[in-house]
């Protein structure tokens, strides 16, 4: 009687299992890879986004405040009587400020007092502050919001009714707002912005 042979059972070699775990985990590797660098771009795009909102926020809110300035001095802290309108190169103390100036009261609060706000770079972030009145207590300490991170410097200059420009404001008695106010605002990143306010 004759034997029929049958085809030995197909299947894959250990060889041939290796090598496909091999190339699917080298797949898997170039695909996390290029994941990880989308996301990577994604959070950085995120992120310059972010700060560039914050940049168009500071920088409208300067102008308003600029805008809404009003003729009215102020008595911080039990202090003597300060300008309507002051300016410094540095701010040298807890709540000393670059520029500081009173303005009219929030517009869509209704009849508010004027009030008396300022603006400040400190510790690589500008600061706005706000007091609580402009003739306050002796122990009365301003609200400070963060308006804008990582900025690398921050200046003011004053124009003059000369057309001279200043570091400080006011450059002597008598002397109301400037004419104009130059702002220079430059990020650790290395981009330099700056902004004319005009009166």
């Amino acid at each position: 009687m004759r034997r029929i042979r049958r085809p030995p059972c197909g299947g894959f070699t250990l060889l041939e299992v290796l090598v496909a775990v091999t190339i699917f985990a080298l797949l898997g590797m170039a695909a996390y890879s290029g994941l990880d660098a989308v996301l990577k771009a994604r959070a950085r795009l995120d992120d310059e986004n972010h700060q560039w909102r914050a940049v168009a926020l500071f920088w409208t809110r300067l102008g308003r405040d600029l805008s809404a300035y009003v003729e009215r001095p102020a008595r911080l802290r039990g202090s003597a009587p300060q300008a309507a309108f002051l300016g410094e190169p540095m701010a040298v103390g807890e709540y000393a400020a670059q520029l500081e100036l009173t303005r009219l009261g929030a517009a869509d609060a209704g009849e508010t007092p004027p009030e008396r706000v300022a603006y400040r770079l400190r510790e690589g972030k500008v600061e706005w502050l706000r007091w609580p009145a402009l003739d306050s207590a002796p122990r009365a300490t301003p609200d400070v919001a963060v308006l804008l991170e990582r900025v690398a410097a921050l200046e003011f200059s004053y124009r003059d009714s000369a057309g001279l420009w200043n570091a400080r404001w006011p450059v002597s008695a008598n002397q109301g707002h400037p004419t104009a106010v130059k702002v220079i605002l430059q990020l650790e990143t290395g981009e330099v912005l700056s902004r004319w306010y005009a009166y």
